[in-house]
């Protein structure tokens, strides 16, 4: 059986992009053409790499006063930041780039304590200054990123455009978020493959997606360990340290940015908190906790 599809991988918000339609109208090169269109059009106004974009002119401009306009669109998405920061009680912060840089990739943390309190001087979006004019920071040096946000509003930016024309079957991969059409264009079903702890290495579910979003938040991977103690990659925008949480979320919704929201959220809360939360939001979904134990309906049964 031959299965007409169009597929094509492009670069974009830092990640690769996985884009597959179906063909079988002669469409898919159209739809292919629209999604990038898209996609670059997005990194354009809201990357924080890109130079030009609404992210990078707020940061540029911190500390000097300036105000940078939002038109409907930005403002929408700097609400639905604000609206996660108030759900994770503070813990969800975009401004919290700068911390990164505090750690070595190991996980170390490399930055003296005077340093570490300098960098949170200039950390904190309550310090962020959204009016009816724009957005503007107001210490120099301040930064924002909002990249996690704009990966899964760019995957379900990218399906609308896909339905409003009519197709029934795509999927749209990026990064660690993906959103799907139907089934694939064989009739089988949509795949996700994600990575869990199994021993002391690591194993592959997988995960049935059909039209529908999900998002994995974290990497078991990729831990900080301090005083033998595990931790994710999160970092408290309060003290700068790593959030004992839950190490990883995955979660299914109906698009991507909610199951993005869900998993974001869960992972910054204590770990019994986080499932408790998870438990009671009624989504498909699988947490790792410090202990590199799978919770949730998703988690795999190992026999």
């Amino acid at each position: 059986m031959i299965i007409d599809k169009s597929e094509e991988r492009i670069y974009t918000f830092g990640s690769s992009c996985h884009l597959v339609v179906d063909n079988s109208t002669d469409r898919g090169p159209a739809l292919l053409a629209a999604a990038k269109e898209e996609l670059l059009r997005l990194e354009r106004k809201f990357s924080a790499y890109d130079p030009q974009s609404i992210i990078s002119r707020i940061n540029q401009d911190a500390g000097t006063g300036s105000v940078t306009p939002l038109d409907a669109e930005a403002r929408s998405l700097f609400h639905y930041v604000a609206a996660l920061w108030e759900e994770s009680k503070h813990l969800f912060d975009p401004s919290t780039r700068l911390l990164e840089s505090c750690y070595s990739d190991q996980g170390d943390l490399l930055a003296s304590e005077n340093q570490l309190k300098g960098i949170l001087k200039l950390v904190g979006w309550s310090k962020v200054e959204l009016s009816h004019e724009g957005v503007s920071l107001p210490d120099k040096g301040m930064v924002i990123d909002l990249n996690s946000c704009m990966r899964p509003y760019a995957i379900d930016s990218v399906r609308k455009i896909f339905l409003k024309q009519g197709a029934s079957n795509a999927l749209i991969e990026m990064d660690q978020d993906v959103a799907t059409i139907g089934k694939q264009p064989d009739g089988a079903n949509w795949l996700i493959g994600v990575r869990f702890p199994r021993g002391g290495h690591a194993g592959i579910t997988r995960l049935k997606l059909n039209h529908g979003g999900f998002a994995l938040r974290g990497n078991f991977e990729r831990c900080i360990t301090q005083a033998g103690e595990r931790f994710g990659r999160a970092l408290s925008p309060v003290d700068g340290q790593p959030i004992p949480g839950l190490i990883g979320v995955a979660v299914t919704a109906d698009n991507c940015l909610t199951a993005c929201s869900a998993a974001s959220i869960a992972r910054l809360k204590t770990e019994q908190a986080g499932i408790r939360w998870l438990e009671n939001l009624g989504l498909p979904w699988m947490a790792i906790d410090r202990e590199l134990t799978c919770h949730g309906p998703l988690a795999p049964t190992l026999r």
